[in-house]
């Protein structure tokens, strides 16, 4: 525990299961935490437990939480960084809440920023008239893998052994890292948003397997989300949506890894193909999907958020770049009319991203320098 991370007080917007885990994670290490949300409910039990309690290898320690509230406020004020823990498809409105309580060399980090999400945030900012020169930043996954075992109690099952964080713009990275490096030391400083955004896992990995499954899904029929859900036939389906999101970052100027080798950079496992690396993340004793649920239906963040905020960004994204991406496309297409859906009002358009009629070179210069340039 650096003395960096001792002396930092978070702000943690959203109380679902990642505002808890990285509560958790950020609670141990000694942050001073506040924690919001809109809902009262999902903070009533943590308010009256002073925290969340997890589970370790000395015993279960409490992660203190000085504040839990619903008045957004209050939990920002006076905080150094402010993490929104919410899903992408909140990110924009919990933006524009938070602008006129913002004030200058507070960071903003989205965990996780799907594809996209700092350039979302920074235009959300300026549209609601937001002057404080903070900075936002993205972290490409959650840091801990757990077990909710109850509303204030975890146990953890694996810690990501490699995260990146990016800047928007990417010229900020450096003084970013320094400031979220000591909190997140399994970190890395990643160029760009690029990097982040695509390196997606839930764009990578949900909504090919919901459609896939959709049957036992809407029957109500549980099955493991990774070891059954992925067969050779949904593997290929992993493989081809894959290597049209590495060479799509390749354009925009980001190297990118792969799925096979993403598992054994994060988790240090690489089996002969996805189906065995899916089957081993699950049934091993620190498999992080082993606690991956089957969702209740197709109303679930694992498309409702992984198709606007994930997949319908890289597709955009490649029109502009002039990459194909058809396996990208027709997973959207089918995911629409599976659900019923457009995601006209969620998808992350060019438009949207601030990147409208722009190229390539045109989006790698604004991911480096911004939207007002140099």
């Amino acid at each position: 525990m650096g003395g960096a991370a001792l002396a930092t007080t978070v702000a943690i917007i959203g109380a679902g299961i990642g505002g808890i885990y990285v509560a958790a994670e950020l609670g141990l290490k000694g942050c001073r935490l506040r924690l919001a949300d809109i809902n009262d409910a999902t903070l009533t039990a943590v308010r009256a437990h002073g925290g969340v309690d997890v589970e370790t290898d000395d015993g279960t320690k409490l992660a203190p939480i000085e504040v839990v509230t619903t008045d957004l406020r209050s939990a920002v004020e006076g905080a150094d960084v402010i993490i929104v823990a919410t899903g992408g498809n909140a990110q924009a409105t919990v933006a524009r809440t938070l602008a006129p309580h913002l004030v200058d060399g507070q960071i903003i980090l989205l965990i996780q920023g799907n594809t996209g999400g700092s350039l979302i945030v920074r235009r959300a900012l300026d549209a609601a008239g937001s002057r404080a020169a903070v900075d936002v930043a993205e972290m490409d996954n959650y840091p801990l893998s757990c077990w909710r075992l109850g509303p204030t109690r975890i146990r953890p099952i694996v810690r990501k052994r490699w995260l990146q964080i990016a800047a928007f713009p990417g010229r900020r990275g450096d003084a970013v890292l320094a400031r979220l490096g000591p909190l997140f030391p399994t970190a890395v400083m990643a160029e760009t948003v690029i990097h982040t955004g695509f390196t997606n896992a839930n764009a990578m990995l949900h909504v090919a397997n919901c459609v896939a499954n959709a049957a036992h899904i809407e029957r109500g029929q549980a099955y493991k989300f990774y070891a059954e859900g992925v067969t050779p036939a949904v593997a290929r389906l992993y493989e081809a949506i894959n290597a049209e999101r590495v060479a799509l970052a390749a354009a925009l100027g980001a190297t990118v890894l792969n799925l096979a080798d993403w598992f054994d950079r994060v988790y240090g496992v690489r089996e002969a193909n996805l189906v065995e690396a899916c089957q081993r993340l699950t049934t091993n004793a620190d498999g992080p999907y082993q606690a991956t649920g089957t969702p209740k239906s197709l109303e679930h963040k694992y498309v409702t958020e992984d198709v606007p905020t994930g997949l319908i960004p890289m597709s955009a994204l490649g029109v502009a770049a002039g990459v194909k991406t058809p396996a990208i496309d027709a997973l959207v297409a089918i995911a629409c009319l599976m659900t019923g859906k457009t995601f006209a009002a969620e998808g992350r358009t060019l438009e949207r991203l601030g990147l409208a009629s722009m190229d390539a070179r045109g989006i790698r210069r604004v991911v480096e320098e911004g939207f007002a340039g140099p």
